[in-house]
């Protein structure tokens, strides 16, 4: 049952996300010099939209790396 393992933080993490600890990193990075979304994206491989979570919510998603692992 997806609820108890809830419950137990170490079992149940959700859906692996589409960017990795280096995709992380270098999404960080450009968006500190002044990059735009889209020349983040194309540089990166990742879609416009998890750039924008990324920039948006950069603890939420360290944490999210952190539980996977990575």
């Amino acid at each position: 049952d997806i609820e108890a393992a809830k419950s137990d933080g170490s079992k149940y993490r959700g859906k692996k996300h589409s960017y990795d600890r280096e995709a992380f990193t270098k999404v960080q990075d450009m968006s500190g010099t002044g990059a735009g979304t889209s020349q983040i994206a194309k540089a990166t491989g990742l879609t416009r939209q998890t750039v924008l979570r990324i920039v948006g919510d950069p603890h939420g998603c360290e944490a999210a790396l952190m539980k996977w692992g990575l």
